[in-house]
């Protein structure tokens, strides 16, 4: 009698290279489209202008609290820019840069337009809570007793 083995069957489990590829590319191609919607370049702009906002912010305060009182220094931000000045409307400089600290925003982004002073101990006036809007985006709250800046 002759015995015949039998070779098991081995049963593939898993995707094939080509399955995989499609629904990387699919996944690929939805990512695209989907986040496209989330991220704007508003939104990115916004960001950006409420960052350096807080920047002068805190650096009008700073220079008003340095000089010991002697002078106060102003934030001035309109719809399409903003600017720190010292107490006769003059542009400071602007440490970053050799001029003015004078800056003009994207047109996609506006501000609301408010003119805050510091006085020697940092503190904002007028004597309330400030909110500053950066676009439709961002909000811009000034402490009313610290001067602390924050969105």
């Amino acid at each position: 009698m002759k015995t015949t083995k039998t070779q098991p069957v081995i049963h593939s489990r898993g995707f094939t290279l080509v399955e995989l590829v499609v629904v990387i590319l699919i996944l690929g191609i939805l990512a695209i489209n989907v986040g496209s919607r989330f991220f704007t370049k508003s939104s990115f702009s916004d960001r950006k202008v409420a960052d350096e906002l807080i920047e002068a912010i805190r650096y009008t305060q700073h220079l008003a609290m340095s000089r010991g009182g002697s002078e106060s220094f102003q934030l001035v931000t309109t719809s399409t820019s903003y600017s720190v000045q010292d107490s006769g409307g003059t542009a400071v400089s602007n440490p970053n840069r050799s001029s003015e600290y004078t800056v003009t925003i994207p047109s996609d982004t506006s501000l609301t337009a408010k003119t805050i002073s510091f006085n020697g101990l940092g503190q904002p006036t007028p004597d309330e809570d400030t909110i500053i809007s950066v676009g439709s985006s961002f909000t811009i709250t000034i402490e009313q007793e610290t001067g602390y800046a924050h969105y």
